[in-house]
């Protein structure tokens, strides 16, 4: 009798440990449960259930959305699938991932959901570069900037993203929506992408400034010149195509003006600042250009004067035949009466002096014979005593 009573309590109590595990199964609770317990298994699932209940929940979303749109709680379950959707899965067939996810993402207009579907995208996009990832997004930003929706934090989310992913449509998507003020309250997200796309779209970028006017030209500028969370060698490689593009505007419409004459001497910094050699032949064009600017009074004579230096440490060599030149002309104007500013003519000579051609003997030689400021005559002394033979 004892034994018996020992074998059923046994039994029993084996019956109550597989009741108990049914009852606390996250599969069974998933099952059965409401809305809130869905949402608790998914949390609560161990790391060998996790991947199978994400699948499940996202599965029962897909298939209840549509009835019941936008339902709070439905809402917070999709929230939960998404954020738990396994890495496992979108590996093994990303298509149909990003096409479940996508749904999910288009299927709901709470933004927590839409921005938790963005954050797994970010994350599969940055483990497997999956160019499918960019482009839902990429589409996504491109209807909502062309149906000039209201910028939300959905919009500044998948601006942020694509900042990390994104590819040249995503930089002429951004460029665009930048340019024409579609979201005004997500100017400075949006430099901070482009800022971050710039090295990877240079290309898409040099086309831009290709079709440009002033106006935009300007705004490159201020967006990817003008900035030091880019690299130098990319700004002096902007900055060089907005100078000749710029020089090719001032050819076209044979006028030159204050602003277009900072603007070019603005540029010629940034290419002398980051030691640009390879812009030599386009500055010994722009130095033509800066002397009419100067004559004509729209850079003043310490301008005029740096962008002398600035030719001289880019062009080196190829510049001696053009200061040569131009002292030879000042030479002229003094001895006629009339004195060239001093901080140029000064400029001129250090420049070559720091050259050292010999061929700027005879044009050095000659203004120590000019009725020059003795500071001037002794600069052209020293020049001469410093070319090479």
């Amino acid at each position: 009798m004892k034994k018996t009573l020992s074998i059923l309590t046994v039994a029993f109590m084996t019956f109550l440990a597989a009741a108990q595990s049914k009852k606390t199964d996250p599969e069974v609770k998933f099952i059965k449960g409401n809305i809130q317990d869905k949402i608790a298994s998914v949390k609560d699932a161990d790391r060998e259930q996790a991947s199978k209940m994400s699948v499940k929940a996202v599965s029962f979303v897909l298939e209840n959305m549509h009835i019941i749109p936008d339902d709070r709680d439905l809402s917070g379950l999709a929230i939960a699938a998404v954020m738990t959707y396994p890495e496992s899965e979108f590996v093994s067939n990303p298509e149909d991932s990003i096409n479940k996810l996508g749904a999910i993402y288009y299927g709901f207009k709470d933004s927590n959901v839409r921005i938790s579907v963005l954050d797994k995208f970010e994350l599969f996009a940055k483990k497997s570069n999956a160019k499918e990832i960019v482009a839902f997004i990429n589409t996504y930003l491109e209807a909502a900037k062309d149906d000039k929706t209201q910028a939300t934090e959905v919009e500044r989310k998948a601006i942020q993203v694509v900042s990390s992913i994104g590819d040249n449509d995503s930089f002429r998507i951004l460029y665009s929506s930048l340019k024409n003020k579609t979201w005004p309250k997500l100017e400075k997200p949006l430099v901070e992408s482009l800022s971050n796309l710039a090295e990877k779209s240079l290309r898409e970028l040099i086309i831009t400034i290709d079709k440009s006017d002033f106006a935009e030209m300007q705004l490159i500028f201020e967006i990817f010149v003008n900035n030091d969370k880019i690299s130098s060698s990319i700004r002096a490689e902007i900055a060089e195509n907005l100078l000749k593009k710029t020089m090719i505007i001032i050819r076209d419409s044979a006028s030159v003006t204050k602003e277009i004459s900072q603007f070019l001497l603005a540029n010629c910094k940034i290419l002398a600042d980051n030691n640009w050699t390879r812009s030599s032949a386009l500055m010994i064009s722009y130095f033509d250009v800066a002397k009419s600017q100067f004559d004509a009074g729209f850079i003043s004579e310490a301008e005029f004067a740096n962008v002398i230096k600035y030719i001289e440490i880019l062009s080196s060599k190829d510049s001696v035949k053009i200061f040569v030149d131009y002292l030879g002309d000042l030479n002229m104007e003094m001895n006629k009466g009339n004195l060239p500013a001093l901080t140029v003519v000064s400029a001129v000579i250090q420049a070559l002096g720091d050259l050292g051609d010999k061929s700027s003997f005879d044009c050095l030689l000659y203004t120590t014979y000019l009725n020059y400021p003795e500071s001037i005559v002794t600069q052209a002394r020293n020049a001469l005593s410093s070319l090479k033979w």
